[in-house]
């Protein structure tokens, strides 16, 4: 996700785009892989800026909650991915090195309609990972 569509995310919610915030949305943005919030601290005081560990957990899980970033858990450890694609989309992430690419399809509306007919709730949304072993790990 390019900046400018990450302003216009926040001005068209009217959230504040606060400086903690940037920061970590700038180090997500330049990241090769995955960073877990400690990471981001630490690569942001290697910068010489000035955040506080706090901000960048609240900044993550306010990204999460606007889909802006994947969350990824393997055991304890949790790292956050910026997505590329501002669609929705679904993950597969590789069990061995942690590599994750987006998949920019979905077919479960199907799926959705029968759980909806089977269960009797109204089906909101849902979210799908693929765990798997990629090329180079295999």
């Amino acid at each position: 996700m390019n900046i400018a569509i990450f302003r216009n995310l926040f001005k068209e919610k009217k959230l504040s785009l606060s400086h903690p915030r940037l920061l970590t949305y700038q180090e997500l943005s330049n990241a090769l892989s995955p960073l877990s919030p400690l990471e981001i601290y630490q690569n942001l005081l290697k910068e010489k800026k000035k955040i506080g560990l706090t901000s960048i957990y609240r900044s993550l899980g306010l990204f999460e909650s606007l889909g802006i970033v994947f969350k990824i858990t393997n055991g304890s450890a949790v790292k956050y991915k910026l997505c590329e694609s501002e669609n929705h989309h679904h993950h597969i992430i590789c069990k061995a090195c942690g590599n994750v690419v987006e998949l920019n399809f979905c077919g479960i509306s199907d799926w959705s309609k029968k759980v909806a007919e089977s269960t009797g709730y109204q089906v909101v949304g849902h979210q799908l990972n693929f765990f798997g072993f990629c090329k180079d790990c295999k």
